[in-house]
């Protein structure tokens, strides 16, 4: 670690995460367990969130339930995952098969948002569906407004990927730079 200038050690290590395969991850929660440095634990954590093997986005993802972190970042390493793993859909699952110990670590007004904010990284006009269908079953009244405000991301986010796929053929066609 002391290899690395100050400044480059969150980007490199969000790197070195990314394409980690079980060894490096290991490394890099042990170091992220070692550290008495909260800046430095805190880039570990996140590296580990960067990961793209699904076995170990799944590994990160448990730590959340544990006492490494301290509360308020072990909540925010669910959404962490979902945004810089590529597998929003594996932070999703696990949101929702421990939704009750997650939410224990949330303050009241963070509850309302927490499942709908973990849709924010979906593009996909089915997720809208979802969590609709999940906060009638699971969250209460209060967190419609919050649910409506994710839909409207997820949708806004499905169209505007839709636009921008219809027009790239065109772009491409014309060489435009």
């Amino acid at each position: 670690p002391e290899s690395l200038l100050p400044d480059l050690r969150a980007p490199v290590l969000a790197v070195v995460g990314r394409y980690a395969d079980e060894k490096t991850w290991n490394k890099l929660h042990e170091l992220g367990l070692k550290t008495t440095s909260i800046e430095d634990q805190q880039n570990y954590y996140d590296a580990l969130a960067c990961v793209t093997d699904p076995k170990l986005v799944k590994r990160t993802l448990a730590i959340a339930l544990t006492d490494e972190l301290p509360t308020s970042r072990a909540i925010f390493l669910v959404s962490r995952v979902a945004r810089d793993s590529g597998h929003p859909e594996i932070a999703w699952e696990f949101a929702k098969a421990n939704m009750k110990a997650l939410l224990a670590k949330v303050d009241a007004a963070g509850a309302n948002r927490y499942a709908p904010s973990l849709f924010t990284f979906f593009s996909d006009r089915s997720r809208a569906d979802e969590l609709r269908d999940y906060a009638k079953k699971n969250l209460p009244k209060a967190t419609v407004p919050e649910v409506t405000k994710a839909v409207d991301e997820i949708q806004f986010r499905a169209e505007f990927r839709d636009r921008l796929a219809s027009q790239l053929p065109a772009l491409i066609r014309s060489g435009a730079k």
